[in-house]
């Protein structure tokens, strides 16, 4: 068998356990979850697990990037070229409501994630490489181009500090998600009220940074 083969035999077993995770993480929430069940899940041993992961908070900790990323990606795809920065603004906010009605496990996820490791130490290492990570996100911050499109095209007010207000605008949209999607019933279905008050809220931002507002 060749290099290639098991290099991606590898690459393979690492994405099947962090799938395996992330379903176990959501349905059933990371503190209740061992690596037995992941590894179950997977249809992979626990030797294999320990090859990739040192223990179970390094996969919580993959877990978490891996949704942060799907989520930041999914809201990025909903500017497009030629819209002004203003209409790139509006479509990603409505985006990010939509992300977290189609997944509001994944943003109570990233809810029990914050508070469980302000709170807990789990290694420093793992912390210094989770706090790289989100640095590089906010100086690289999904919703910079939008800002500084609209401050060019005149679509939104002219801001000293756009990094400063991304920063906020994301801060503010995680809480409100959060809230929301706590109030999903057993059927994953979140209160049409809380939609509403999420969507206002949206519009609320926008109003406050556009130039004719």
């Amino acid at each position: 068998m060749t290099e290639t083969w098991h290099n991606n035999l590898k690459t393979r077993n690492r994405e099947d356990l962090i799938a395996a995770a992330k379903e176990l993480f959501i349905r059933e929430s990371f503190l209740k979850v061992n690596v037995k069940e992941i590894c179950s899940l997977a249809g992979i041993s626990r030797v294999t697990f320990y090859k990739h992961f040192q223990s179970i908070d390094e996969l919580v900790f993959e877990v978490q990037i891996e949704i942060l990323e799907s989520m930041t990606g999914y809201v990025k795809k909903a500017a497009s070229a030629g819209m002004s920065g203003r209409e790139m603004l509006v479509s990603m906010l409505n985006a990010w409501i939509e992300y977290g009605i189609a997944h509001p496990g994944c943003i109570r996820f990233i809810l029990l994630f914050d508070l469980h490791y302000e709170a807990y130490e789990a290694g420093t290492v793992l912390k210094a490489q989770y706090e790289a990570f989100i640095g590089r996100e906010k100086e690289q911050h999904f919703l910079m181009h939008a800002l500084e499109t609209g401050m060019k095209d005149g679509s939104l007010l002219q801001d000293p500090e756009p990094l400063m207000t991304a920063q906020f605008i994301f801060t503010s949209m995680m809480a409100l998600l959060q809230k929301m999607c706590m109030s999903a019933g057993q059927d994953g279905q979140t209160g049409q009220p809380e939609i509403r008050i999420a969507r206002r809220f949206a519009g609320i931002l926008i109003e406050h940074l556009s130039a004719d507002s």
